[in-house]
């Protein structure tokens, strides 16, 4: 035993020896400015020290040696309007070159065969030729020469692409290439692989000279080809003539560009059809597969190859499947994560939209079944014979090669054998059930039509063209500037009561004489309205619906008439068309036809449902329990999505009709209009629409209470959710009639007001980078010394729990230190001016004076908080702000992936 060991390693040693001694005599005898990197099956790769890869692969016994340059630049590195320029660098490469400007003359004396192709990752160049010196010497010359100097002339670029347009005309005379275009686009969002070689006709007809330049110096460089000669030749002469032909050119001053595109899971099947004069018909199904680096890669070939052979297959139960002629498949893309098609030619006129299901049966049920070994054996034996008829074959050695070059390392080729030579029939049935399923698939149908409806759309024209003869009429004129401070807001508003309704009524000058209305109207109060809350709200939804008078599209067309932009009681219209707009408000609220109310009713629950399968959803409905104080049924009670959902499935027509005759009218209320308006014309259509329309239940306003809640702290998992969701809130017995509002509103904004450029915007997003946007609300509960505080971010799952400590750690700093007086000057001038820039808005003006109708009071209350904010000091701010942005007072609901967040 012992002695077998010696006899083992002594054996390796002298091979050692014999390996070094060799090494050491091929190194002495290279070229100064080459190295040699690694050698497998008679393969030897070597570099240049300008980062030129090459490849020799001599066979004595062959008589013709075969030139080979594999370019890393394919139809996938190719941009927005380049399609097809990798594939028109290939054609226009034999065009010339600086030092050999007649190539095919050239080529064709010397009797060498020469040709290219254009592959999603690469291009291969190659020529074949009579084993002689001087050819080997005068190509690898052209060969360097056309890498630095190849001739991408305008003169040769013209006739050029109308021969590759022609070659694309004649692909869209197939019906495979054809389908398989749009299959393509369908299957990839972003990735490059989801553009044809080929590339669009529009593209090619229009091509940019110096953007293909462009790609050719950036792509066609040393450091980004790998060159190959296989055949006869002398190692020796080859190896000089490489070095000095290929060694002079210069290494690149710039790196190569680098795309980083993963396309996304697919994550459902799509479909495309297409409906044209064609040949035949054609299905296609496509499937998203991992890259040749990837083991299943070679696992999905070996399924493909199976249900494609033409053959009876047998599984393990002796079952016979019968042979499959129709059916081929190929691949889209090898080096990054592609596709396999699998196509299917029907005779014309025979296919229709469910003719995909067959191919579906064929190649989603295949891994459903356990394989004879023996079946595995034959096709492995079938791989083995080609894979050695490829090793005998110079020119397809180097084509099939090039593919793993571009995937990274030609030796992956047999790594990929040695994979073949292991692979179980276990292994093809877990990558067929994992890969080949719907969630994954594409199908493509190519239905021929003998006539096609013309689907083409028009050119865009040129707008010079559209204008040449226009003559326009202003309609818009200019408004002077207005003065938006409080004082003048509040000088030029007239406050009046129409019936029972709070009217603030603010004409000015407006462009296109615009007016903005809001009307508010109150009914019932706790006990009225107990039960009664989704009813409310979706007799209000179901509004729009129509009137005794107009139906849904009636409505909807007065509406248009009015000017009318907006909701029943809040909308913007113009001068012209206020009284028509005003009656129109009013009908819609007296005389509503609420009787179709399903379809409303059915959307709200939808929306509901939607919004509770949210992770945002979610999280809210847990801080809406925490925070609940009110029974079910009460006007004030916060509701989860379920509850709401379970409401609204109660809510019926007749419920929405009762309440209406209950509860509408004009008891009480107010009014704001704002904008380019007669206010004695308003005054007299409302105070008209607002007679003898009274409610029946009279308005008392239901109070909150504030409630001291101990600090919630969940954690939501959600399973298959990149981004994670941080919802922190706290209620604060402060409401916006008190002193101490304005404090804490200049405390919101400076901790996350803006999303960037506040104490959690510079920290989770500008420093850490783990958001795109951080934000803190202030809510106010209507007239009660109550407000609530939000703070709401998202991160992907992985940040989720760094992104809540970090929002911890600034506002235990805040509690600690407060703000700056740099901070407080920066928030008065943003806050003042924000506010300044607000009024100039209708819309805007009219709801500020609206919420302060409701609270009782008029603009001058915003004249004193306009001047509180200005004299707010430094220990103002921080008194609030160490009180109430305590960590220990929010409640926090965090939510994501739980697999994905680090322990």
């Amino acid at each position: 035993m012992y002695k077998f060991k010696i006899v083992v390693v002594a054996v390796t040693f002298v091979s050692y020896l014999l390996a070094g001694y060799s090494v050491a005599r091929t190194t002495s005898a290279l070229p100064e400015n080459i190295v040699r990197v690694t050698s497998a099956e008679n393969i030897s790769e070597y570099r240049l020290q300008n980062g030129l890869k090459f490849l020799l692969i001599p066979d004595t016994s062959a008589a013709t040696t075969t030139v080979s340059m594999t370019y890393l630049f394919g139809s996938r590195h190719e941009g927005a309007g380049q399609t097809g320029y990798a594939h028109l660098l290939e054609h226009m490469l034999f065009k010339g070159s600086k030092n050999y400007p007649q190539l095919f003359k050239q080529m064709s004396d010397k009797g060498m065969r020469s040709n290219a192709m254009t592959l999603a990752d690469r291009t291969f160049y190659y020529a074949n030729f009579e084993a002689d010196d001087s050819d080997l010497d005068w190509l690898l010359s052209m060969e360097a020469d056309r890498m630095q100097n190849a001739r991408i002339l305008k003169s040769e670029l013209d006739t050029e692409m109308t021969v590759v347009r022609n070659e694309l005309e004649l692909r869209e005379n197939n019906a495979y290439d054809n389908l398989k275009r749009r299959v393509l686009s369908v299957a990839f969002d972003w990735h490059g692989y989801g553009h044809s070689v080929i590339g669009e006709k529009s593209d090619i007809e229009n091509v940019n000279l110096e953007s293909l330049q462009h790609l050719y110096h950036q792509y066609y460089r040393p450091d980004n080809v790998v060159l190959m000669v296989a055949g006869k030749f002398d190692t020796a002469k080859v190896l000089q003539v490489i070095a000095r032909q290929f060694g002079k050119i210069p290494a690149p001053a710039s790196a190569l560009p680098q795309i980083p595109t993963i396309e996304p899971a697919q994550q459902g099947e799509r479909q495309v059809i297409l409906r044209k004069k064609e040949n035949a018909d054609a299905v296609v199904l496509a499937y998203h597969l991992p890259s040749v680096l990837h083991p299943d890669h070679a696992s999905l070939k070996f399924a493909a190859s199976m249900m494609t052979a033409g053959r009876e297959l047998r599984n393990i139960s002796s079952e016979i499947f019968p042979a499959n002629n129709s059916v081929n498949f190929d691949l889209q893309g090898t080096a990054q994560n592609g596709l396999i098609l699998f196509n299917s030619s029907i005779a014309p006129g025979s296919a229709s939209e469910n003719s995909s299901r067959d191919l579906i049966k064929l190649v989603e049920n295949f891994g459903k079944n356990a394989w004879s070994p023996k079946e595995l054996d034959f096709f492995k034996s079938r791989y083995v014979n080609s894979f050695s008829s490829m090793m005998n074959d110079p020119q397809m050695l180097s084509f099939r090669l090039s593919e793993y070059i571009a995937a990274g390392d030609w030796r992956l080729m047999f790594v990929e054998k040695d994979r073949i030579a292991s692979m179980t029939t276990e292994q093809i049935q877990q990558a067929a059930l994992r890969y080949f399923i719907r969630e994954n698939r594409t199908t493509g149908i190519l239905l021929s039509e003998e006539k096609s409806t013309d689907s083409n759309i028009p050119p865009v024209p040129l707008a010079s063209e559209i204008l040449k003869d226009f003559v326009h009429h202003d309609e818009y004129a200019a408004v002077a500037e207005i003065n938006t401070s409080a004082e003048n807001i509040l000088r030029n508003s007239r406050r009046i009561k129409i019936g029972n309704i709070e009217a603030a009524l603010l004409p000015k000058l407006s462009r296109g004489q615009e007016v903005s209305v809001e009307l508010v109207l109150h009914w019932g109060d706790e006990k009225t309205l107990a039960g009664k809350r989704w009813i409310e709200r979706m007799t209000a939804k179901v509004l729009p619906n129509g009137t005794n008078f107009y139906g849904k599209e009636s409505l909807e067309a007065e509406r248009e008439k009015a000017h009318i932009r907006g909701s029943i009681t809040k909308f913007t219209t113009d001068r012209a068309h206020l009284k028509q707009a005003l009656q129109l408000m009013m009908l819609n609220l007296k005389q509503p036809n609420l009787a179709l109310a399903y379809n409303a009713i059915s959307g709200e629950r939808l929306s509901w449902e939607k919004r509770g399968n949210t992770p945002e959803g979610k999280a809210r409905d847990e801080l809406y329990k925490h925070f609940n104080n009110y029974p079910q049924g009460d006007v004030r009670v916060l509701e989860t999505s379920q509850q709401v959902i379970s409401a609204l499935k109660a809510v019926r027509a007749t419920e929405l009709i009762d309440f209406h005759r209950e509860f509408y009218g004009a008891s009480n209320g107010h009014l704001a209009i704002v904008g380019d308006f007669d206010p004695e014309e308003a005054r007299m259509v409302l105070e008209q629409e607002f007679k003898e329309w009274e409610s029946k239940s009279p308005y008392q306003l239901a109070r909150q209470n504030y409630v001291e809640k101990e600090a919630l702290r969940h954690f939501l998992d959600t399973p298959g959710k990149e981004n994670g969701v941080f919802l922190a809130q706290q209620d604060i017995p402060v409401g916006i009639n008190d002193n101490d509002y304005i404090a804490l509103h200049v405390a919101n904004y400076l901790l996350a007001g803006h999303p960037v450029l506040s104490r959690l915007g510079k920290r989770v997003r500008l420093k850490e980078g783990w958001t795109y946007g951080v934000t803190s609300s202030l809510s106010p509960y209507s007239t009660d010394a109550i407000s609530n505080l939000e703070i709401q971010a998202s991160a992907a799952s992985q940040n989720i729990d760094k992104l809540r400590l970090a929002i911890l750690e600034e506002l235990q700093t805040l509690a600690m230190h407060g703000f700056t007086q740099n901070e407080l000057e920066v928030a008065k001038s943003a806050l003042g001016r924000l506010k300044l820039q607000a009024r100039h808005s209708n819309e805007y003006l009219a709801s500020e004076w609206s919420g302060l109708l409701h609270r009782g009071l008029d603009y001058s209350w915003q004249i004193k908080r306009d001047l509180a904010l200005q004299e707010l000091s430094l220990e103002q701010l921080n008194q609030i702000t160490k009180k109430y942005l305590q960590p220990d007072r929010f409640s926090i609901v965090t939510t994501g992936d739980a697999k994905k967040i680090p322990k």
